[in-house]
């Protein structure tokens, strides 16, 4: 593979990581919205089950994204 060839895959790999930066940002912006305001109260026991259940994340991890979107709102 050229050099040039090498250069576009790394910028195209630090382009798209920014991307996901952005996006996950946001999300947790969304969650932590979505958590103040009870938006899971229709029968789930948390937000992270709430999140588990609607996303397929593992239990678990849910829980961390919720603690992390909480921990991140108290940020300046």
């Amino acid at each position: 593979m050229e050099n040039h060839d090498l250069d576009r895959l790394g910028e195209e790999i630090a382009e798209l990581s920014a991307h996901l930066d952005a996006a996950t940002a946001r999300l947790l912006e969304l969650i932590r919205e979505f958590d103040a305001r009870e938006g899971w109260n229709s029968g789930f026991r948390s937000c992270a089950h709430w999140l588990s259940w609607r996303v397929g994340l593992d239990l678990g991890a849910a829980r961390e994204r919720v603690r992390v979107a909480r921990a991140l709102h108290m940020l300046p």
